[in-house]
C-alpha cells in the first residue's frame, strides 16, 4: 500500500474515533484496523501529534497567564471580554470617537501562541481578508500588534448564537435548516470568488442572528490561493501541530501535510451539513449529497461551492438532485413527486394508454433533462459575464502588469454579452442586465472618467448597443427606476467619450442633459445606492466637461451641485472613504475654477485639500489607478499654482510625489491613454521646475524628449490631420516657454513656430478644445514678434 492510500484510510480512522469518542481511543482504534498494523500504527502516531497539538495550542497554552488588556486597540476602546479559548481573547469594543456610534469584536491572539512564520503570514492576510465585504461574512475591519507583540484583529461584532444552537432553541425545520446552510454556501462561495479558503468552517464559527442572518466568522486562520502554488507540499512531514483545522470538519488531505484548497472547504460544509440535518441523514438525496460533498478524494467532491447549493436547492424543491445520478426513472419519479395531485387525476383516464404515456414521459424526460442542462448552460454564461465585467475586472485592475489579462477578459465578456443579447424572448430582467453589462464593459474600455483600456471605439460600440436595448426594454416594460439608471450612466459615458475622442462639444453637452433628464424620472423613494453613484458620476463628468472648455461660471455652478449631491447622501455616508474622495474631486475643480478666474491665491488651498484627500485614500486603497490619477493631476496642479505665487521650492516635495503615482499607474495601466497623458503632463511640470530653479539645459532636454515622442505618436497613429495634433503643438509652446526663460530666442520662436502649425489644422477642423484655443493670440501674437526680429524683453505672455 502506497503512503498517500495509508495516510487516506489512517485519516478516515482517526476521523471516525474523534466521531464515536471511545473512552479508550488507543483500544478503539487496534480493534477497528484488524490486521492491519501499519493502520493502526499510523493511526496512533495521529492520536499522539494530536494531543501534542492540544497541548500546544490548547491547554498548554489556556496555562499562559494572559496579560490585562490595553483600554484600546486600533481606535477601539475595549468594553468587555466576551469570549476567550486557545487562541486567546475576544473583547467587545466601542469606537472611540463619538461622530457615531459603532461596535466591534477585537481578538487578541495570545503571546507565544504562534510562530514568526504564521505571524508573519497573518499580517500579510488582514489586508485581503478586509475586502471580503458580504452580507454573510463578519467583516474584518483592521488589524495589528500590541505593545508585547501579540497580533490583534478587529472584525465585526455579531450579536447572534452559534448555529446549532440557534436552531436547537428555535426546533428549527427542515426549511429553515437549508436556508440558513444556503446563506453558508453563499458566503463560502462569494470569499472563493476572491481566492480566500476559509480552512475551518464548523458550528461553532457560524453565527446566527435574531432574524436568522448568517454570519461566517474566523476568517483569521483563512489564506489567500496564490498563483502557482502547489496543492499539496510533499517536502514536509505530516504534523497536526503545523495546521490550522477543527478535527472532524477537516478534509482528510489536511492530516497528510496537504495545503488547503476549496475542496476541503467544500468537505468541510458537507461535514457541516451533516451536523445541521442530523434528524434528515436517512433522506437517500441528502445522505448522496453529504456522501458527494465529504468525498475522501478531493476530485470525488462537488467543484464548487455554487454546485452543492445547487443541489440543496434542488432536495429542498424536490427536483432532481445531481449527487444521486440523473437516471431517466429518478427524474420522471421526482417529476410525479411534484405533481401528484395533476398526476392522480388522470392515471384512472390513462389506464387504457400505458404504453403510448410510457413513450411521452420519456419523451417528457428526456426534453426536461435536455432543457435543464441547456438552462444551466444559459446561467452559467450569463453569471461569468457578470462576473468578468463587475467582479473580476476590479480586482485586477489595480495589480501591476494586469492590463493585458484584463484586456483578455474585456474580450470574452464581450463575447458572452454579445450571445445574451441575441436571445430570442428574453425576460426584462435578463435584457436590462445586458444592457448594464455592454455600459460597464464601455467604462471598462474607454471611459474618461475611469482608468481604462484605451479602446474608445469598441467602447462607443457597446454604449449603442446598451441604447438599442434599453429603448426597447423601455418601449415594453414602461419607464421603470433600473432602465432610467442605466439611460443616466449611458449618457454621461457617451458623452465624454465623444467630446474627448471627436471634439464634440455640442453632441456631448446634449448627452449630459439627457443623461440628468434620465436620472431626474427616478422617483426621491427609489433613489437608493445604485442611482447616487451614478449621479455623482454624471456630476463629475459634467465638471469635467466645463473645466475642459474653460466655461468658469458652468463649472463653479457644477462644483457646487456635486458638493450638494454628497450632502444629500444617508448620515451613516457622511463619514465614508467614498465621500471623501467626492468631495476632493470638488475641491479640485473649485481650484481650477479659481485659476480660470486668475485668482491662484484662492485657487492653492482647495487644491492642496485635494491632493491630501486623494493621498489618504490612496493609503487605505494602496495602487487603486483612479486615485494614483488624480494624485498625480492634483500635485502638478498644486505646483504649477504655487510656481505663480514664488512657493515652487515649498511644494517640489509634493509634486514629485505625483511623479511616482503617475509613473507608477502608467506600470499598472500601461494601456490606458488617460494614464499616458497623465504621465507626459507631470513630466512637462517637472521641466517647467527645472527651469524655475535654473536648471534651463535639463529641462529643455526633457521637453525636447516629450515633444520627439508626441512627434512620433502623431506620425504613427494620427496623420497631419488627426486630433493629437494639438498635443504636439501644447508640448512645443511648452518647450518654447522653456527657451525663452534660458534665453535662446532662435529656440523660442522656431518652436513656437511649428506650434502653431499643429494647432491650426485642428483649429479649422473645428477639434480644438477651448483650453488649447485659449493659448493661441498669445502665441501669435509673439510670433508677429518673431517675425519682426523683436528682442526677446518684448515678448508678452501666452495668456
Amino acid at each position: 500500500m502506497t503512503e498517500v492510500f495509508l495516510d487516506r484510510d489512517a485519516m478516515a480512522l482517526f476521523e471516525a474515533m474523534l466521531e464515536a469518542a471511545p473512552v479508550d481511543p488507543e483500544a478503539w482504534i487496534t480493534e477497528q484496523a484488524g490486521e492491519r498494523r501499519e493502520l493502526a500504527a499510523r493511526t496512533l502516531a495521529l492520536l499522539a501529534a494530536d494531543r501534542i497539538a492540544i497541548l500546544r495550542t490548547g491547554g498548554a497554552v489556556d496555562t499562559i497567564e494572559e496579560p490585562p488588556p490595553p483600554e484600546s486597540l486600533g481606535g477601539y476602546r475595549l468594553i468587555e471580554k466576551i469570549g476567550h479559548g486557545g487562541m486567546g481573547s475576544v473583547y467587545r469594543a466601542q469606537r472611540e470617537r463619538g461622530d457615531f456610534a459603532h461596535y466591534a469584536a477585537v481578538k487578541i491572539i495570545k503571546p507565544g501562541l504562534l510562530s514568526e512564520r504564521l505571524v508573519d503570514r497573518f499580517r500579510r492576510e488582514r489586508q485581503t481578508l478586509a475586502q471580503l465585504s458580504h452580507p454573510n461574512i463578519a467583516q474584518l475591519f483592521d488589524g495589528g500588534e500590541t505593545e508585547d507583540g501579540s497580533p490583534y484583529i478587529i472584525m465585526e461584532y455579531i450579536d447572534g448564537q452559534p448555529l446549532l444552537e440557534w436552531t436547537a432553541e428555535r426546533a428549527s425545520t427542515r426549511k429553515a435548516k437549508t436556508g440558513l446552510f444556503l446563506q453558508i454556501c453563499g458566503a463560502v462561495a462569494f470569499a472563493h470568488r476572491n481566492l480566500i479558503v476559509h480552512r475551518d468552517i464548523t458550528p461553532s464559527n457560524v453565527l446566527v442572528t435574531r432574524d436568522g442572518l448568517v454570519k461566517l466568522i474566523d476568517f483569521g486562520i483563512a489564506r489567500a490561493v496564490e498563483a502557482g502554488e502547489a496543492v499539496e507540499r510533499r517536502d514536509a512531514a505530516p504534523s497536526l501541530q503545523s495546521l490550522s483545522l477543527t478535527p472532524g470538519y477537516a478534509a482528510p488531505e489536511r492530516m497528510t501535510g496537504a495545503e488547503a484548497t476549496t475542496l476541503a472547504d467544500i468537505y468541510s460544509l458537507g461535514k457541516l451539513l451533516s451536523k445541521l440535518m442530523e434528524s434528515e441523514t436517512t433522506d437517500t438525496e441528502l445522505a448522496a449529497i453529504i456522501a458527494r460533498a465529504t468525498a475522501p478524494a478531493p476530485q470525488d467532491r462537488y467543484g464548487t461551492v455554487e454546485k452543492l447549493a445547487t443541489d440543496i436547492e434542488a432536495w429542498r424543491d424536490g427536483r432532481p438532485v445531481a449527487a444521486h445520478g440523473l437516471t431517466p426513472g429518478y427524474v420522471f419519479g421526482k417529476f410525479i413527486g411534484r405533481h401528484k395531485l395533476a398526476t392522480g387525476a388522470v392515471v384512472a383516464v390513462l389506464v387504457l394508454l400505458v404504453g403510448a404515456f410510457a413513450a411521452t414521459a420519456i419523451s417528457y424526460v428526456r426534453a426536461e433533462t435536455a432543457r435543464a442542462a441547456e438552462a444551466k448552460r444559459f446561467e452559467d454564461v450569463r453569471a461569468l459575464a457578470h462576473y468578468l465585467v463587475f467582479d473580476l475586472n476590479d480586482r485586477l485592475r489595480g495589480v501591476p502588469g494586469n492590463t493585458a489579462a484584463r484586456a483578455d477578459l474585456a474580450a470574452r465578456a464581450q463575447t458572452y454579452l454579445e450571445a445574451l443579447e441575441k436571445t430570442r424572448g428574453a425576460s426584462q430582467d435578463l435584457r436590462l442586465e445586458t444592457a448594464q453589462g455592454f455600459i460597464r464593459l464601455a467604462e471598462i474600455q474607454g471611459s474618461p472618467l475611469d482608468r481604462n483600456l484605451g479602446e474608445g471605439k469598441l467602447a462607443r460600440k457597446n454604449l449603442d448597443m446598451a441604447r438599442a436595448l434599453l429603448a426597447d426594454l423601455r418601449s415594453d416594460a414602461g419607464d421603470t427606476p433600473g432602465i432610467a439608471i442605466a439611460e443616466g450612466r449611458l449618457e454621461g459615458v457617451a458623452a465624454l467619450s465623444i467630446f474627448y475622442h471627436d471634439g464634440a462639444e455640442v453632441a456631448a453637452a446634449d448627452m449630459l442633459a439627457k443623461a440628468e433628464a434620465a436620472m431626474a424620472r427616478v422617483a426621491v423613494e427609489a433613489r437608493g445606492e445604485a442611482w447616487r453613484m451614478t449621479a455623482i458620476d454624471i456630476s463629475r463628468a459634467r465638471m469635467d466637461f466645463h473645466s475642459s472648455n474653460e466655461q468658469t461660471a458652468e463649472l463653479k455652478a457644477s462644483v457646487d451641485r456635486h458638493d450638494a449631491l454628497v450632502a444629500g447622501w444617508p448620515a451613516d455616508l457622511q463619514g465614508s472613504d467614498t465621500a471623501l474622495v467626492q468631495r476632493a474631486y470638488a475641491d479640485y475643480y473649485r481650484g481650477v475654477s479659481l485659476e480660470m478666474s486668475d485668482d491662484d491665491a484662492g485657487a492653492l488651498p482647495p487644491l492642496i485639500d485635494a491632493y491630501r484627500s486623494f493621498v489618504a485614500a490612496e493609503k487605505k486603497k494602496p495602487n487603486d489607478p483612479d486615485l494614483l490619477y488624480w494624485i498625480g493631476w492634483a500635485g502638478a496642479e498644486v505646483y504649477a499654482v504655487g510656481s505663480r505665487l514664488d512657493r515652487e521650492e515649498e511644494f517640489a516635495p509634493l509634486f514629485e510625489v505625483s511623479v511616482q503615482a503617475a509613473e507608477k499607474l502608467v506600470a499598472i495601466q500601461d494601456l490606458d491613454e488617460s494614464s499616458r497623458v497623465l504621465r507626459v503632463a507631470v513630466a512637462e511640470t517637472w521641466a517647467q521646475h527645472l527651469s524655475n530653479v535654473g536648471r534651463h539645459a535639463e529641462a529643455i532636454a526633457q521637453q525636447q524628449a516629450i515633444v520627439d515622442d508626441r512627434l512620433k505618436a502623431f506620425e504613427d497613429y494620427n496623420g497631419p490631420d488627426g486630433g493629437t495634433g494639438a498635443d504636439v503643438g501644447w508640448s512645443e509652446m511648452i518647450l518654447g516657454l522653456l527657451a525663452r526663460k534660458a534665453g535662446d530666442r532662435a529656440l523660442t520662436c522656431s518652436t513656437w513656430e511649428k506650434a502653431n502649425a499643429h494647432f491650426t489644422p485642428v483649429e479649422q477642423a473645428g477639434r480644438l478644445i477651448e483650453f488649447h484655443a485659449g493659448f493661441l493670440p498669445g502665441l501669435r501674437k509673439n510670433l508677429a514678434l518673431c517675425r519682426a526680429g523683436k528682442p526677446l524683453a518684448d515678448f508678452g505672455p501666452l495668456r
